[in-house]
């Protein structure tokens, strides 16, 4: 596996639009705090100057006049990470997206497209730098904990041997685990296991113990570097889409626009959604899912864009303000559409642009398959 690292990746854009700002320290105002400016995110250069987030821009100002304060951008970061999965898809379909500027990707099996594995990590961070001007590190290793922490080490590519994963995790401090919850890291640190070399000959049933049963066996294999997680596509399946909204500041539910943006993603494909489904979490991480009916998926985009609104408004119940929204889509005539195609289905996907036509030009009608559309007045 290969674990890319962007580090900074608001500040590289930042300084990508303007060059005077590199070798500067940098900060982006908060959001959340428009009346008392404080600190947000802090590139490094600022924190070696004392800068912290949350810090009042006043009292930074004044540890570091030469500080330039940036307003954020949240939803041009956003675009960046997709651009990032965007550009690995050319190198492997498989892969997850990480926190901003990190990825892991599974590139066993493309040998003998690009060649030995170092040489495409290698090949992979310099097109990054070249095509998109972003300095990044990579991390090759069969762990994916281990390609993470290697990362980390900001060469520009470190390798893992095979079988030396232990053996490289052992000095790492637990603190640098991925996803490690503060509260098992506090418990760590009482029975003084601080660092991986500590935690991998504890025995699976004492681990049990300490942490969770359902969960002590993955944090065994992580930390121990024998953890080979099967990661998902990069790309959705054929005939799927995903369209994701993170609000930024968050907003109370009734603030959000959901049936205006619903209709955009329902009309930026026309075709008949054979599923939707709809996410959204709070600021505290809660998830919420609604699931649209048969009898909602045969409504008008008009129609199906209320309904949704109404029910995302009918449960988000708790007043909290949501942090991120997510519509997963899945497209067909009313039935799944396999990877290898009957011959005789072609007439009917024939179909499928003369209804996308008809439900652009008519959107506060039903327009269906006739074997859909029986039962539907049009």
């Amino acid at each position: 596996m290969l674990a890319m690292w962007v580090p900074e990746l608001p500040f590289q854009l930042a300084c990508g639009r303007d060059g005077a700002l590199r070798d500067r320290p940098l900060a982006f105002l908060s959001p959340d705090t428009p009346r008392s400016p404080t600190l947000w995110f802090v590139n490094r250069l600022g924190r070696a100057e004392g800068l912290g987030p949350g810090l009042p821009l006043d009292q930074a100002l004044r540890r570091a006049p030469g500080l330039r304060v940036l307003d954020p951008s949240p939803q041009v970061w956003w675009e960046a990470q997709a651009d990032l999965g965007d550009f690995l898809q050319h190198w492997t379909p498989q892969g997850q997206l990480g926190r901003l500027g990190e990825a892991l990707v599974e590139l066993q099996g493309t040998q003998r497209i690009f060649g030995p594995l170092a040489d495409t990590a290698e090949r992979i961070r310099r097109e990054l730098a070249e095509r998109r001007g972003w300095a990044s590190h990579g991390g090759l290793s069969l762990s994916a904990t281990a390609a993470q922490l290697a990362a980390r080490a900001e060469h520009h590519l470190e390798r893992v041997t095979d079988g030396g994963e232990a053996t490289f995790l052992a000095p790492q401090p637990l603190r640098r685990l991925p996803d490690l919850p503060p509260r098992l890291h506090d418990r760590f640190h009482r029975l003084g296991l601080r660092a991986f070399g500590d935690l991998q000959p504890v025995p699976l049933s004492v681990l049990a113990e300490l942490t969770n049963p359902k969960l002590a066996p993955d944090l065994r294999a992580r930390v121990r570097g024998e953890d080979r997680p099967r990661l998902p596509l990069l790309t959705e399946r054929p005939g799927h889409a995903r369209h994701g909204w993170r609000l930024q500041p968050p907003r109370l539910p009734e603030e959000v626009a959901l049936a205006a943006r619903c209709l955009e993603w329902l009309w930026s494909d026309p075709r008949h959604p054979r599923t939707l489904v709809l996410r959204w979490w709070d600021v505290d991480g809660e998830p919420h899912t609604w699931r649209a009916s048969p009898e909602d998926l045969t409504a008008p985009p008009l129609a199906l864009a209320r309904r949704l609104q109404q029910a995302f408004l009918a449960l988000a119940t708790r007043r909290l303000l949501v942090r991120e929204v997510e519509l997963r889509l899945a497209w067909g005539l009313g039935r799944a559409r396999g990877l290898f195609e009957d011959p005789r289905n072609e007439k009917l996907e024939r179909l499928e642009p003369a209804l996308a036509r008809l439900r652009r030009r008519f959107p506060d009608r039903a327009v269906l398959p006739g074997w859909m559309g029986r039962e539907v007045p049009c």
